[in-house]
């Protein structure tokens, strides 16, 4: 036990009142007796804890000892000393700030160390000479070199610089080391730690030829420069979930526009047209439906991968699988329904009904222009001028032709946008040869 003013810590059979040390309990107990009669309550306390441990240590049961004296403290520490109130929780302090702030510092110094050797870098790789005494002097002009008269030893493996030991150069900070020392920085790589959109380009194997184009590097700035390149293709890495996905939306890209194409050439059916027939539309529907298996496929491969339930990735990937089947459901299963062939028909019979009865007109209102022009021609004496016969020779049915065997390799690689162009300029065509056949005949 220790006092209250002093440091010094006593040990033994003390008097609580007195702090004498009387070797043993009996002397102890015979001690509080004789002297300390006013204080029977702590006396009763001593009995019992003594009369107990005696009892427990003297009992029969095969326990452990440790055991023992741990239950007989802890039944008189509970019996003695029952708490009176709750105990709170004591003043407490959050050391991450700090934490964060020295982790901060650091990174902060790296990072700031980082740029400053890939500044240098991106300047020795820009227009760096091809000719090696010229590009030494340009490696020297990026970054200054240490003086290295005073440098006995090498700073990396403490080796004596000598003839067959020559002294080197970094090529980022310009410090000194032997050639063992140095690491070669191959220049195609340098050159996509700078531009990481520069297209990957096979780089040599042969340790001999990157030592005589590569740059020479001290290894603590290889390893910054190296760990910047493990950071970006880190960064540029796609996981199976991101190629998936990927792969879904270029399907649902190539979807929109398949129903807009789908819903169009339907509606050419719908009105009579002969832009597209039924054969057409049913390919591009099933398109639409490959696209759609597609979409479906990936999105279940994407709500399989493994995930903790109830995280937030695990709610992401049962997000992108909801909005894949909405979108299925909605854009690519609730396609307009194709008519009939029967229903087709009627419905060109009457649009061709519609279109003769347009072009007799035409040639009715042509004939009295032709009457009207003859009495003219009568009343002053002159003939009417005649239009040349029109044979087979002519080039718009070369070009009609032409465009329907166009037509047809379209039709046959589902390229039915230029179905629709091609077709349209078809119709032109007719329309002028009908013309022409027209005047021909007057």
């Amino acid at each position: 036990m220790a006092t209250s003013n002093e440091e010094e810590i006593l040990e033994g059979f003390l008097c609580p009142i007195c702090k004498a040390d009387l070797k043993s309990a009996t002397q102890l107990t015979n001690h509080f007796e004789s002297l300390h009669q006013g204080e029977q309550d702590v006396l009763k306390s001593l009995k019992d804890i003594f009369g107990k441990a005696k009892k427990i240590i003297l009992n029969n049961d095969e326990t452990d000892l440790k055991e023992t004296f741990d239950r007989a403290l802890k039944f008189n520490y509970q019996e003695y000393y029952q708490p009176t109130e709750e105990q709170l929780i004591g003043v407490s302090r959050s050391s991450s700030d700090y934490f964060k702030g020295v982790r901060s510092a650091r990174l902060e110094r790296y990072a700031t160390e980082t740029n400053k050797l890939l500044i240098r870098l991106d300047k020795l790789i820009c227009n760096m000479p091809t000719e090696p005494n010229q590009r030494k002097t340009h490696e020297q002009e990026v970054v200054p070199w240490l003086d290295g008269t005073s440098v006995k030893l090498c700073p990396n493996c403490a080796k004596s610089f000598s003839l067959t030991r020559r002294k080197h150069h970094c090529r980022l900070c310009g410090s000194i080391q032997c050639h063992d020392c140095s690491i070669f920085l191959d220049l195609n790589v340098a050159k996509s730690i700078i531009d990481p959109s520069t297209p990957q380009v096979s780089t040599q194997h042969n340790q001999e030829d990157i030592e005589k184009t590569g740059l020479r590097l001290c290894g603590h700035c290889y390893n910054l420069v190296e760990l910047r390149k493990q950071i970006q293709e880190r960064r540029n890495a796609k996981t199976l979930l991101v190629t998936a996905y990927e792969q879904m939306r270029n399907l649902m890209d190539q979807a929109k526009p398949a129903v807009i194409m789908y819903e169009k050439m339907c509606q050419s059916l719908f009105d009579g047209e002969t832009t597209y027939n039924l054969s057409d539309v049913n390919a591009m529907r099933g398109r639409i439906g490959k696209l759609a298996e597609g979409i479906d496929l990936l999105s279940k491969q994407i709500a399989g991968f493994p995930a903790e339930p109830m995280t937030p990735l695990a709610r992401l990937q049962n997000s992108i699988r909801q909005a894949a089947a909405h979108y299925i459901k909605e854009d690519l299963l609730s396609l307009r329904k194709l008519p009939t062939e029967a229903q087709i028909e009627e419905v060109r019979r009457q649009r061709y009904e519609k279109a003769q009865k347009q072009i007799q007109l035409e040639r009715e209102m042509m004939e009295r222009e032709k009457d009207w022009r003859e009495g003219e021609a009568g009343a002053s004496g002159s003939r009417p001028e005649r239009h040349p016969d029109v044979d087979d020779d002519n080039p718009l049915i070369e070009q009609m032709n032409i465009i329907r065997g166009y037509i047809k390799d379209a039709r046959k690689e589902l390229r039915f946008e230029e179905v629709a162009i091609l077709e349209a300029n078809l119709k032109e065509l007719k329309k002028e040869y009908q013309m022409q056949m027209l005047l021909n005949k007057s």
